[in-house]
């Protein structure tokens, strides 16, 4: 069932133009790439917990960024990526309470102030935490420097002061509130901190 809707998601994408980030000039950047690595943090979240409306999480992290594919106002994403699941889930004989819970997932996945609210529910904050998991740490150290080996000058030091810069400002609070996800993020921390810990070092930066 996943898989079907991965593969709806990405065409839905490539043919109206949503695949390439809109972020600068980052050919590199898929957004069919980020949403299954966002389903991949999804899934991580939550294994072992309980009580919770896990395909409605799984769901709506596939179907949360979709709405780049619609082809008109990208500044409303969110709410064309809410239309566009509501549609394919009818379609696919879901549920009225599915269906409406999960466009509101999908809806509301971009209001990260949601997450420190006490009447959040916790399948939003699982979405949002896997969203804002995605692209931080090792993969924003690579993405800094896929960046800076972009530009016509281009050196060591240049990368480095991009990754301090960019990935670690990223990660200097730790904006999650589920226990997994708060590990990870610290995982993040510590794994960017130590990688320009070490890069200065060899470059001799102080």
């Amino acid at each position: 069932m996943y898989r079907s809707m991965l593969e709806f998601v990405k065409n839905r994408l490539e043919l109206n133009g949503g695949e390439e980030c809109n972020i600068d000039a980052f050919p590199f950047r898929k957004r069919s790439e980020h949403i299954w690595r966002v389903f991949l943090w999804a899934e991580r979240l939550v294994s072992e917990l309980k009580f919770i409306n896990e395909e409605a999480i799984l769901v709506s992290a596939i179907f949360h960024d979709v709405g780049y594919g619609i082809g008109i106002d990208n500044d409303q994403h969110a709410e064309n990526s809410a239309k566009i699941c509501k549609d394919y889930l009818i379609k696919s004989g879901f549920s009225i309470e599915f269906i409406d819970f999960v466009t509101y997932l999908v809806r509301n996945h971009s209001k990260k102030e949601l997450m420190s609210m006490k009447d959040t529910p916790i399948e939003l904050i699982i979405l949002m935490e896997a969203d804002l998991l995605d692209e931080t740490g090792a993969l924003s150290i690579v993405w800094d420097c896929m960046m800076e080996g972009s530009g016509q000058i281009q050196s060591f030091e240049k990368a480095c002061e991009h990754i301090k810069k960019y990935s670690a400002k990223i990660l200097d609070t730790n904006p999650m509130i589920t226990a997994k996800a708060k590990k990870f993020w610290e995982e993040k921390q510590k794994l960017t901190k130590e990688f320009i810990k070490h890069l200065s070092f060899d470059l001799g930066i102080d």
